[in-house]
């Protein structure tokens, strides 16, 4: 009986049979890449014992023609039996495509037998290198800025072109953002490779989604590696995609709230506030519009998106008289890297900015320079008389005011005179004879006497008329008022007040006068028997011209005691009142009653004021 022992029962030759080919799981199957993920783990190369194996027969790996790596041994496995060699890590650190295999050898004859190799891609570099261009958008958003028509132009999809990179390969995933927002994506196809650019598609839906915002537009590219590029170059845009609102807050105009603008209002410059509108932005750029005459722009600093009133525009009278009188609608426009982005509601109001009397040839300041002075004249028989002089002789009797005619004026017009701080003036009304005549009014001796002496008295008068609400005012004329007897400052008079706090140009400001100013009254003749003295301060600066700034002006009177009487005394202008005036000048004097209630004025004395601080107002 003939025994077999597993011996075959029969025998080929001439078949050489190639070693079985090996793989790697965890490669692409198209062209064996391996991915950043697969080489943060073990890589193996699995291959199956060939069909002469025998135990003590040895396998190992071939890299690139290299025997490399562990030798590992038959040991029970048996024909078809799964083997693994393992890859080591030093070999996948070098970027390339590598071929993969092994050798089988019989360790007792010698013989060698090498397998077909499999190729194994490692790509370590992220695509495009150092740089990503920015994407290319069409012409009409080339500008930075999209509009909704702009859009709808386009189909409702704006196609951006990404162009081509360094190692640009198919299956490289395209991601963009917009802004922080996540875009869409898009995989890369051969084709695209072949014409080295990728289009990509923003559909409207999701453009209007992300709001009229402003951000930049980029990508980046991950390979199939898993090699993530640095972002792209980005391309700002400005989206203008939602229905351009008409009903943004209407202006405010305090000025106007009895709803009428007249000479007055028009004159100190009519105070316009843009409030608080649908979420507005730094660099906003609002034009108001009174009637058909434009301001200038002004765009929106930081902070203004904060504040309501946004921030307050002051319309000059030269604009308010360009668009006429009558009905006029303010209104204003908002815009957004100069693309409109809502309009106000309309505020009407009635402008009126006929003067009685003679055009204005200077309307900006609060004075009509058409409007002779007045010329102030004393009544006495004194031969020495001169004009815009009252003396001694004078004092006690009435004055005369002399108003120059202006063929303008007009029957039923009033003339008030109005004499230093007197607030009670003389008023008379033109009639039928006056005309073409100079006027000679007469001024009561109580205005003079109320105010008393000084060397700088201010004489002015208004005209008005019955049913118009302007009132056209004369400049100031400076008048000298002198009398005698036993008198506070006794026959020289008084001395004018001084800014002690002034420096060498005559000049109060911040540095000198962080707190206020003091105005020092020196000791004066008769103080001991006039105790009583009185301060008066006014600022002035352009924009309220011989008006004094509103609140900027202090009357206080204080009792001197024996010390005072002879030490002088200082009064304070305030802080907050200096700043009201800002650039401008201030003029100050002291009155003192004497006997019978006679006022004794000290001469005047002037100071210029300066608190505006560079980059910093006032």
């Amino acid at each position: 009986m003939c025994k077999l022992n597993h011996q075959s029962l029969v025998t080929r030759h001439g078949n050489n049979r190639a070693l079985p080919q090996p793989s790697v799981p965890v490669a692409d199957p198209v062209d064996g890449l391996l991915t950043r993920e697969d080489l943060q783990q073990p890589v193996t190369m699995d291959l199956v014992a060939w069909g002469e194996s025998l135990p003590g027969h040895s396998y190992q790996l071939v890299w690139n023609g290299d025997v490399v790596g562990e030798k590992k041994y038959i040991a029970d496995e048996i024909p078809g039996d799964a083997l693994t060699l393992p890859i080591p890590a030093s070999l996948l650190e070098n970027e390339g495509v590598h071929a993969a295999g092994y050798v089988a050898k019989n360790e007792l004859g010698g013989q060698t037998a090498y397998s077909p190799t499999i190729p194994l891609i490692v790509d370590l570099t992220a695509p495009g290198g150092g740089l990503l261009a920015p994407m290319v958008f069409p012409p009409e958003a080339q500008d930075g800025t999209l509009t909704s028509d702009e859009l709808t132009a386009m189909g409702d999809v704006l196609t951006a072109e990404v162009p081509g990179y360094a190692g640009m390969d198919w299956g490289d995933k395209i991601e963009t953002f917009w802004g922080s927002v996540p875009g869409p994506q898009h995989t890369v196809t051969p084709s695209e490779v072949t014409q080295d650019r990728v289009m990509i598609d923003f559909t409207r839906a999701f453009l209007e989604n992300l709001g009229d915002v402003r951000e930049p537009v980029s990508y980046t590219v991950t390979d199939r590696a898993g090699n993530t590029s640095i972002p792209s170059l980005p391309e700002t845009f400005q989206l203008f995609l939602t229905e351009i609102p008409n009903d943004y807050p209407a202006p405010v105009c305090a000025q106007a709230d009895d709803g009428l603008i007249d000479d007055a209002d028009a004159r100190a410059k009519v105070a316009v506030d843009i409030p608080q509108y649908p979420n507005p932005q730094v660099g906003d750029k609002i034009t108001l519009y009174w009637g058909s005459a434009a301001l200038p722009e002004v765009a929106l600093q930081s902070g203004d998106e904060t504040s309501d009133p946004v921030f307050t525009l002051n319309v000059p009278y030269a604009l308010i008289a360009q668009a006429g009188e009558g009905n006029v609608e303010l209104q204003y426009e908002v815009r957004r890297n100069d693309v409109l982005v809502g309009v106000s509601l309309s505020l009407p109001v009635t402008v009126n900015l006929t003067l009685p009397g003679p055009v204005d040839p200077d309307p900006e300041t609060p004075e009509n320079e058409a409007l002779a002075l007045p010329i102030i004249r004393g009544t006495s028989n004194n031969p020495d008389n001169q004009d815009n002089v009252i003396d001694k002789d004078d004092f006690l009797l009435d004055a005369e005011a002399v108003i120059g005619w202006k063929d303008e004026f007009a029957i039923g017009d009033t003339l008030s005179v109005y004499w230093g701080s007197q607030r009670t003036p003389a008023v008379y009304t033109l009639r039928s004879p006056d005309i073409g005549l100079d006027l000679v009014l007469s001024v009561p001796n109580a205005l003079l006497t109320a105010e008393g002496t000084g060397d700088a008295i201010k004489v002015y008068y208004t005209v008005t008329h019955a049913g118009n609400p302007n009132t056209s005012k004369s400049g100031a004329q400076t008048v000298v008022v002198t009398s005698e007897g036993d008198l506070p400052g006794g026959p020289d008079g008084l001395d004018g007040p001084v800014f002690t706090n002034a420096n060498q140009f005559n000049a109060i400001s911040p540095v000198n006068s962080p707190d206020g100013t003091p105005i020092f009254i020196p000791p004066y003749v008769n103080a001991d028997k006039y105790p009583r003295v009185s301060v008066v301060f006014h600022g002035y600066n352009r924009i309220h011209g011989d008006t004094p700034v509103p609140g900027a002006s202090i009357e206080f009177t204080h009792v001197l005691d024996a010390s005072e009487q002879a030490q002088g005394y200082a009064f304070r202008v305030s802080a907050q009142q200096l700043s009201l005036i800002c650039e401008g000048r201030g003029e100050a004097y002291y009155r003192v009653e004497g006997p019978g209630g006679v006022m004794v004025n000290s001469i005047t004395t002037q100071v210029i004021i300066t608190m505006s601080i560079p980059g910093g107002g006032c």
